[in-house]
C-alpha cells in the first residue's frame, strides 16, 4: 500500500508522517474494544502505526509481557511475520498494526491475523498525542478502582501491571480520564480501518492538502467547545496551514514531500515524554 495517513480516533484530526501519537493496545470485548494496556507513546511512522515508542517504565512492561507470552505459546505470530525476544515494542506495534488488514474490502472472510494472543486478534487504536496530552489531565483518583474499572473486561492488563502498578499510576489516570471523555461523548475505542467509529478512514491512502483542511475544520466544528482540545486544534491547523503555503509554491506534491521545516519544528515541540524529553 505504500505510506498512508490516518485520522485520530478521538477528534478525527490528521495523523501524518512524524506527527507524535499515542498507541493503546485493545482487545476485543463483545460488540467493541477495549484497552488492554495503557498508552505508548511514539512518532506516527505512516505505515499505520507509530514508532520511536518512549522507552519508559510501561513500554518496558508491555515489552517483557509479550517476550514471556511469545516463550509460552499465548502470543502467536503468523508464519510471515517476525517477532523476536531480541526485538523492541516498536516491532510488537507493527505487527499488531497488520491485524488492521482484517477491515480492507478485499476478502475479510479469508483473513490471517498476523498476531493473536490466547486465540484472539490484537488491535490498537491512535490518538493524537496534543488530542491525549489536553484530556489526560492528571487527578489523583484511587488507582486500583480505576484501573479495574478500565480492564474489567480483559485480564491482560492485570498481567502486565499486577506487580507493577505503584509505577504506572499517572498512566493509569491519564487512560481513565482519556476513557471517561469517550464514554461522555458517546465515543467507542476503535483500531484504524474500523468503520464504527466516529471518524472511519479508509486503509491506504495519503491525504491531499483539501482533505486536511476538511479534518481540521471538522474537528473545530466538533470539539472547540472542549476547551483542552482547542491547542490540539491550533497545532493541527498551524502543520496544515504550512501544507498548504508549500502547495502554493510546489502545486501537486504529496503531503509527505510537502512537510517543511516549520511544520517539524511544531510537531518537535509536542513530541515530548512524560518528563519534558524530546521523544
Amino acid at each position: 500500500m505504500g505510506m498512508w495517513d490516518l485520522r485520530c480516533m478521538v477528534t478525527g484530526l490528521p495523523l501524518t508522517a512524524n506527527d507524535p501519537a499515542t498507541a493503546v493496545l485493545l482487545t476485543r470485548v463483545g460488540d467493541g474494544y477495549r484497552p488492554a494496556a495503557l498508552g505508548l507513546r511514539g512518532i506516527y511512522n505512516c505505515y499505520g502505526t507509530i514508532d520511536s515508542v518512549v522507552e519508559d517504565v510501561n513500554a518496558a512492561l508491555v515489552w517483557r509481557y509479550a517476550t514471556e507470552r511469545l516463550a509460552d505459546g499465548r502470543l502467536a505470530v503468523r508464519a510471515d511475520e517476525s517477532l523476536e525476544p531480541t526485538d523492541e515494542v516498536d516491532l510488537l506495534l507493527e505487527v499488531v498494526e497488520r491485524n488492521g488488514l482484517a477491515f480492507l474490502e478485499d476478502d475479510p472472510a479469508a483473513f490471517d491475523p498476523a498476531v493473536t494472543l490466547d486465540g484472539a486478534p490484537l488491535h490498537h487504536a491512535l490518538i493524537s498525542q496534543p488530542v491525549w496530552d489536553g484530556l489526560s489531565v492528571r487527578g489523583d483518583t484511587p488507582v486500583d478502582g480505576l484501573f479495574d474499572r478500565l480492564f474489567a473486561g480483559s485480564p491482560t492488563a492485570r498481567e502486565i501491571y499486577q506487580a507493577r502498578l505503584a509505577d504506572v499510576t499517572d498512566l493509569v489516570r491519564h487512560l481513565g480520564a482519556v476513557d471517561d471523555f469517550l464514554t461522555a461523548h458517546e465515543l467507542s475505542w476503535a483500531p484504524p480501518g474500523e468503520e464504527g467509529q466516529r471518524y472511519p478512514v479508509d486503509l491506504g491512502a495519503q491525504f491531499d492538502v483539501e482533505e486536511l483542511r476538511s479534518f481540521v475544520e471538522e474537528a473545530r466544528r466538533d470539539w472547540w467547545d472542549v476547551e483542552p482540545l482547542r491547542l490540539a486544534i491550533d497545532q493541527a491547523d498551524r502543520a496544515v496551514r504550512e501544507h498548504e503555503d508549500a502547495e502554493r509554491h510546489e502545486p501537486g506534491r504529496s503531503t509527505v514531500d510537502l512537510i517543511v521545516p516549520a511544520a517539524l519544528e511544531i510537531k518537535r515541540a509536542i513530541a515530548l515524554d512524560e518528563d519534558g524529553n524530546a521523544i
